[in-house]
């Protein structure tokens, strides 16, 4: 290889490397900031030119969870309720919703049935169709139910919005896996139930972390709904942080705070299914190769 070769090649690598900062920076760089003004008082955060060296000021985070200090304070906006909320209403409607979607995607993918067609049709549309349109709908009928303002009802709203959605990415793992695993188990004397159970779920295992990684990210940042089913006891944390205001106004260091607190679980989440989340995103696509 020729020296003009080497130093192109060489050049190329910085021109990549560069451009991956700048990408990087671009897309942690609205995080970088969120967490920096969570740490500065009122003062440091509106100082001009911003201070890039401050004293922590963990205030913010105090008045956020109602502790310390600031916990009788009026601008305190106490979101640990909310935050109890969404993590039991995206932790139970987004299990409720992959199990459901699981079973559709697999009948789907394995049967035949008259209407097939237009029921993935249907069921793919309910993710078309925007929240504002059937708002007052879902506020009329959980108002009759009792479900108005509880977490029960958000759970059934996380299940519907997902449901279709998860439908249909584990039909996709499933046309993947070839028909021959059951096919053999149930020559050999197994039930269809069985061979789904302990070897097709297990090859798609994958798949069912990515559906509930796009399925918990899709209820717990569901904002529409949330506004207007909820007014104090079933407040989700995005509905909290929204409404968050003190004494001098818009309380902007809690609100940042309380950012970093919306993003934490969110973290932990993907965290914890890591080891299957690659593995779920390329699957489909290897299947069919």
């Amino acid at each position: 290889m020729s020296a003009s070769n080497t130093g192109s090649a060489r050049i190329t690598r910085w021109v990549l490397f560069g451009l991956l900062v700048l990408y990087t920076i671009y897309n942690l760089g609205p995080i970088l900031w969120l967490v920096i003004s969570s740490l500065k008082s009122r003062a440091d955060l509106f100082a001009m030119p911003p201070k890039l060296v401050f004293t922590p000021d963990f205030s913010g985070y105090q008045s956020v969870f109602g502790i310390g200090a600031a916990k009788d304070s009026a601008a305190s906006i106490g979101v640990f309720r909310s935050l109890i909320t969404s993590v039991l209403v995206s932790t139970i409607g987004t299990s409720v919703a992959v199990m459901l979607g699981t079973l559709a995607g697999y009948v789907c993918s394995r049967f035949d049935f008259r209407g097939k067609g237009d029921f993935m049709f249907f069921v793919l549309s309910t993710r078309m169709l925007p929240p504002v349109a059937v708002l007052v709908f879902y506020h009329m009928m959980f108002a009759q139910l009792g479900l108005a303002d509880t977490r029960i009802g958000l759970i059934l709203i996380a299940v519907f919005i997902n449901v279709g959605l998860a439908t249909w990415i584990m039909k996709g793992f499933f046309d993947g896996v070839p028909r021959e695993v059951e096919q053999i188990a149930i020559v050999n004397g197994y039930s269809r139930m069985y061979a789904f159970r302990k070897l097709v779920l297990p090859m798609v295992k994958g798949g069912i972390a990515a559906t509930a990684g796009f399925c918990f990210i899709f209820s717990w940042n569901e904002y529409a709904f949330a506004s207007i089913l909820t007014t104090t006891k079933a407040q989700t944390l995005p509905v909290k942080i929204s409404t968050a205001s003190g004494a001098t106004g818009i309380e902007w260091t809690q609100i940042c705070a309380a950012g970093v607190v919306l993003i934490v679980p969110v973290l932990i989440f993907f965290w914890l299914i890591r080891k299957h989340l690659l593995m779920g995103m390329t699957f489909g696509v290897l299947g069919r190769k």
